[in-house]
């Protein structure tokens, strides 16, 4: 699905799909390049952005305002899911290791992709995550209860100075509901990652059977999926994250039919997987500095994954079960 586009190829292709959010695509975006990233340069890597046209598109002078290494895709979608969009860019990725950010919403830390192309050249089979974070204190569905919004987000990220250091995300941040324990124990979904070009090629790119709006589970399936190949080595940056804005998605935002599009998310995950899916169990390598504002999340994660070994090793059952 790969195509060969003129000109040298770069080492590492990031995929950012958006829709309906382009003052979250455009922080997501400035996150990503070498305005923000440390440590690589614009020929190392790649951004293909494809946005389904919405009434809240984003100005593509700001995308190819970031740099000659960005590429912009706007796309006339029938459906209600970005899975097409998704395996468009696919085809699109020049790279040998491609990293996927199916929620354009996802602002990212300063090292992320210097540690994804370090990941990448130490094993052919890493699949590197980014920890997933919320901004703001609690869940954004509760949140929202609470009076917050897009504004009230907006003024919590100007009241960080984020763009001067972006490690600074981690203060006004909170676990998402998926991965509340943090990261050094079985986490369900990654909405950051990156593995292998011919690694999503194994497991068939985007399924495309995940048709709901936002795609439903689609990031649990991709990320179970490629974790389970069995020359998978799970590589975890501890002190990188990504961090979801606010942006009315489908699953962070409170709205009356909200448990019944989750259970339908549930329920096509299910059907799609043949039942019995989970959390992806693999022991995690750790890679990456952690700074003194990713340090609270590291000391939680420990205590937290300590209290999971200690039950694990009572019941007498594998820490790690999806380990080869």
């Amino acid at each position: 699905m790969q195509a060969v586009l003129a000109g040298d190829a770069p080492e590492l292709s990031i995929i950012v799909i958006g829709y309906r959010m382009s003052r979250q695509l455009a922080n997501t975006l400035y996150t990503l390049s070498t305005n923000y990233q440390r440590e690589v340069s614009p020929g190392e890597y790649e951004v293909i952005v494809v946005e389904n046209s919405s009434d809240d598109n984003i100005d593509e002078r700001v995308v190819t305002g970031l740099g000659g290494n960005f590429h912009f895709f706007r796309r006339e979608e029938s459906g209600q899911s970005p899975v097409p969009a998704v395996n468009f860019a696919f085809s699109r990725c020049r790279g040998r290791t491609i990293g996927l950010v199916i929620d354009g919403a996802r602002m990212v830390t300063p090292r992320v992709v210097r540690y994804a192309l370090l990941a990448s050249r130490m094993s052919a089979g890493a699949l590197t995550v980014v920890p997933g974070y919320l901004l703001g204190e609690q869940s954004q569905e509760l949140n929202v209860s609470s009076g917050y919004d897009e504004r009230a987000e907006q003024a919590l990220l100007d009241s960080i100075d984020w763009r001067a250091d972006g490690y600074r995300l981690f203060s006004v941040a909170s676990l998402s509901r998926a991965n509340r324990n943090g990261y050094l124990q079985p986490m369900m979904e990654c909405n950051c990652l990156f593995a292998a070009a011919e690694r999503f090629a194994r497991i068939g790119y985007a399924d495309t059977r995940f048709d709901l709006r936002g795609g439903g589970a689609i990031n649990l399936h991709i990320y179970r999926s490629l974790g389970l190949l069995s020359d998978s080595q799970l590589v975890v940056l501890p002190g990188e994250g990504s961090f979801h804005q606010y942006h009315g998605g489908v699953t962070t935002s409170e709205y009356d039919e909200l448990v019944a599009v989750k259970a339908a998310h549930r329920d096509q995950l299910q059907a799609v997987w043949g039942g019995g899916f989970s959390s992806l169990r693999r022991e995690p390598m750790l890679l990456g500095a952690v700074t003194h504002w990713a340090q609270p999340w590291l000391q939680l994660s420990l205590e937290r994954a300590g209290r999971r070994f200690e039950r694990v090793k009572s019941q007498g059952v594998p820490l790690w079960p999806d380990d080869p």
